[in-house]
């Protein structure tokens, strides 16, 4: 029998698809802005007390364009390294909308 001894880590990615409903250019630093709720429900949700501010700054960091009217195919991951790697790989799961994004899961990437 062969035994595998390798490292094995419980990282994960997940995809999500983002639309800007909007008729204008959006960042990731816009859609962070206008859904303060997702870091709230996470810290609620998983016992941290990350800031809306830190939040920001990573989106900042690790930003998208969503062009107007448009989808965007979406990985975060908590193997990132970064807050919002760590916080939308888990929060945004369950899909959602706000005045100008709609959000909505695609696939786990392990």
């Amino acid at each position: 029998m062969k035994t595998k001894i390798d490292f094995v880590t419980n990282s994960s990615s997940t995809a999500f698809i983002i639309c800007n409903t909007s008729k204008y250019k959006k960042t990731l630093k816009d859609f962070v802005e206008e859904n303060p709720q997702l870091i709230e429900d996470f810290n609620e949700s998983y016992n941290h007390n990350y800031t809306q501010d830190a939040l920001i700054k990573s989106a900042e960091l690790n930003n998208i364009d969503f062009g107007p009217e448009t989808s965007m195919y979406c990985i975060f991951g908590d193997e990132n390294g970064t807050l919002i790697g760590e916080v939308f790989d888990y929060i945004l799961r369950d899909g959602g909308d706000s005045e100008n994004f709609t959000w909505r899961f695609c696939e786990y990437l392990r």
